[in-house]
């Protein structure tokens, strides 16, 4: 690809592609800042909202039942306000997302409006909007690559080049996945692993991580428990969960753009339609309070103690009418970690009827994390990203042929149900307005 013309370089730029690669090491360090000021931000938020210092689930619990079914919907009344007054300063013109601003826009994220919708994100997740943090956390990461590359007096590919190594340098810090954080926006976004993209991608991306996780010693979201496959054997019954997970996929994606739909044919403010999204996940939390958030804690929780398995399917059904519920009322915030909830879930559903048929075989615990690189794949289209990230997760190699096989079945069983990736109107038509939901992701 060209980059930036003579008369645009930044100054110290000698025609060479590997000046980019400093500006990609400060924006990897300037993107996991952002990162660490978001999440701090976060728990004060939290707790203000809540009066509860531990996690929202846990805090959820806590609660009173009419506060708790209350209090997503003050919070998404809040959130819409706050999106309703963006719009207003930005005149009606709609805030890219970083996805589209990187493979349409001009690389350009405005301040203010960035700044907003990261505030509104705070007031949906703080009350318990059933979305993922990281998708505000990425775009405020992206946003700082698109400053930091304008302050360079890059242009074009470059500053679009800038803003995608913003987002990796999110993704990473987010998820503790530094090659992951490159490859997916490489795959998602470019569709391609060029090197001239991948270098720049990868510096910025495992500079976040090292700050925030090495430097910082934030720990990772998710704890993993030493994990192996018993026996190769098995390895057909990993291909057929790949096949179910990628039929589910498409399933999946259609509830969460149902929703959207029919909240968009609502004819309703915008700060009443993020309310009433708060008020449904609001009431589902009466019955089930795991719906709260993004899933961490209780995807921790299962790979730890046993479930119940009606529990498992109830709580699995309440959370993604949740998250339809939330993403589909406009409110920002990614679908990408509550997707990881998902497919730990059916995941774990597998593992358990493959232990009951086959006593022999892995623990169900074993199918529930493949499980979540699996619908990752099925539902992003990117494998090698899907794959990559759970191996960050495990460090486990036993793990790597059942991951390998699971999650490329499920992608092609997905893309030959449905073409589009849960990404595609993001990438290829942009939002239809300026408060559509955030793709997180981190995704």
């Amino acid at each position: 690809m060209n980059f930036v013309t003579p008369a645009k370089r930044a100054p110290g730029y000698h025609g060479d592609d590997r000046w980019l690669l400093l500006w990609a090491a400060l924006i990897g360090v300037v993107g996991a800042l952002a990162t660490v000021a978001f999440h701090e931000a976060m728990a004060l938020a939290e707790r203000l909202a809540t009066g509860h210092p531990g996690g929202l689930v846990s805090a959820a619990q806590a609660l009173p039942m009419w506060q708790r079914a209350i209090t997503p919907a003050l919070g998404g009344l809040a959130a819409g306000l706050i999106l309703w007054l963006a719009r207003r300063i930005n005149h009606g013109r709609k805030q890219s997302e970083y996805l589209e601003a990187i493979a349409v826009g001009d690389g350009r994220q405005d301040v203010n409006g960035t700044l907003l919708r990261g505030l509104s994100s705070l007031c949906t997740i703080a009350s318990g909007g059933s979305v993922g943090r990281e998708g505000a956390m990425v775009q405020l990461a992206a946003a700082t690559g698109s400053w930091t590359g304008r302050l360079g007096r890059f242009d074009g590919d470059d500053l679009r080049l800038l803003l995608a190594c913003g987002a990796a340098a999110g993704f990473a810090s987010a998820y503790d996945a530094a090659l992951s954080g490159a490859i997916f926006i490489a795959e998602i976004v470019y569709g391609t692993l060029a090197i001239r993209r991948l270098g720049p991608l990868m510096v910025a991306s495992v500079v976040a991580n090292v700050t925030v996780h090495q430097v910082l010693g934030y720990e990772p979201v998710y704890t993993i428990p030493p994990l192996h496959v018993v026996s190769l054997w098995e390895l057909p019954i990993f291909l057929l969960m790949g096949l179910a997970m990628g039929a589910l996929a498409p399933l999946y994606m259609g509830v969460l753009d149902g929703a959207r739909r029919l909240t968009a044919s609502m004819r309703l403010g915008l700060p009443l339609k993020l309310a009433l999204g708060g008020l449904i996940v609001g009431l589902i939390s009466m019955a089930f309070p795991q719906v709260w958030g993004n899933g961490y804690s209780v995807v921790n929780d299962v790979l730890h103690s046993p479930w119940p398995l009606a529990l498992v399917v109830a709580v699995l059904v309440a959370k993604v009418l949740a998250t339809a519920a939330t993403t589909g009322s406009g409110a920002v915030g990614g679908v990408f970690t509550p997707t990881i909830f998902v497919g730990a879930m059916l995941g774990l559903l597998a593992g358990s009827l493959a232990h009951a048929l086959w006593p022999g075989s892995s623990m169900p615990t074993v199918y529930a994390v493949i499980g979540m690189g699996t619908f990752l794949a099925a539902t992003t289209h990117a494998p090698l990203m899907s794959f990559l990230i759970v191996f960050e997760m495990t460090l486990e190699y036993q793990l790597v042929p059942a991951l390998m096989l699971s999650c490329l079945v499920a992608y092609h069983v997905s893309r030959a149900i449905r073409p589009q990736s849960i990404y595609h109107e993001v990438l290829h038509r942009g939002n239809e307005d300026d408060v559509g939901p955030n793709p997180d992701t981190v995704r």
